[in-house]
C-alpha cells in the first residue's frame, strides 16, 4: 500500500528524518526500522504529526500488529502509523534522538 502522506521528525541533534504515514493498521512488509504510533494533524492549519510511541524493530511488519503499546497509543489518540527505514545498527539511535525531542505518552 502507498502512504498517505510523508512527513518529517527532528532529532535533538538537529537531524530530520523522513517517514512514510499509513493508515493505522495497514499490513507492511518485514523491514527494519523507526515507528510511530501518532495521531494525524487535528486542525485544518495543523500540519504537525503527534507521536503517541516512537519505537524500532528489525521487523516492523510482525511486530507492529502486536506491539504492546498500541493498544495504549490508541487510547492517546494514535490514528496512523509513520515508519522511517533505518538498518540495525541506526535504528536504536535514531529513535533516541527523536525520543529526546519529542515527548510521548507511551514511551
Amino acid at each position: 500500500m502507498e502512504p498517505i502522506a510523508m512527513t518529517s521528525f527532528t532529532g535533538a541533534s538537529g537531524k530530520a528524518y523522513t517517514f512514510a504515514v499509513y493508515p493505522l493498521g495497514t499490513p507492511l512488509a518485514d523491514f527494519s526500522g523507526v515507528f510511530m504510533f501518532a495521531r494525524k494533524p487535528q486542525a485544518v492549519l495543523d500540519t504537525g504529526y503527534s507521536p503517541m510511541f516512537i519505537g524500532h524493530s528489525a521487523e516492523l511488519g510482525s511486530h507492529l500488529g502486536r506491539h504492546d503499546k498500541r493498544a495504549a497509543a490508541v487510547g492517546q489518540g494514535a490514528d496512523c502509523l509513520c515508519v522511517h527505514p533505518a538498518d540495525e545498527g541506526e535504528r536504536a539511535v535514531i529513535a533516541a534522538d527523536l525520543l529526546q525531542s519529542h515527548p510521548t505518552p507511551c514511551n
